[in-house]
């Protein structure tokens, strides 16, 4: 009987390191992040053209983030500003993804700004691509794919994380 808690006992052990050997990857800083309310303020004509996002570490310093929208949108019009946290560039800490509303208005086609964690500065860096546009993000096989659909034309993109950048390796027009 004793032997049974024995290996009982060892069993659950070795399980509880297995599952402390799974957890993701983490920084301490990015976890403890402060969030300030997004602002999205209208020029003089009543557009927006910037999405200002701030959040502060816990060393009391307080980042700025700015999203440029592609063009102005009227405030009255303007669908966006969702921030969503992916793991861009697949390191196993949440990243950020920041919507900056539609390239046509058919609803397809969403605009994205994103932003990698960057673990020696502790704060988010702007991806240097683009809007990524419409992303399907797949951690298995370490690609991001988009589709953009325009009228009769649909464009399906496909970008990897390479050393420190994202890379559009291809690009296909139907």
């Amino acid at each position: 009987m004793k032997k049974i808690y024995l290996l009982l006992a060892l069993l659950t052990w070795t399980m509880g390191m297995s599952a402390q050997g799974m957890k993701k990857k983490g920084d301490p800083i990015r976890q403890q992040l402060t969030w300030l309310p997004l602002a999205a303020p209208s020029n003089e004509e009543g557009e927006i053209e910037k999405l200002f996002l701030a959040y502060n570490t816990p060393d009391g310093k307080e980042h700025h983030l700015v999203c440029e929208m592609p063009w102005p949108v009227p405030a009255d019009q303007f669908v966006g500003g969702d921030i969503e946290e992916e793991d861009i560039n697949f390191d196993g800490i949440p990243d950020l993804q920041v919507s900056t509303g539609f390239m046509n208005a058919t609803g397809h086609n969403a605009m994205y700004n994103w932003y990698v964690w960057d673990t020696k500065s502790h704060s988010f860096i702007e991806v240097s691509e683009p809007a990524i546009i419409s992303p399907s993000i797949s951690p298995e096989n370490k690609r991001i794919t988009t589709r953009i659909i325009m009228d009769d034309i649909a464009t399906y993109e496909e970008y990897k994380w390479e050393k420190g950048k994202l890379v559009n390796r291809f690009a296909y027009r139907f």
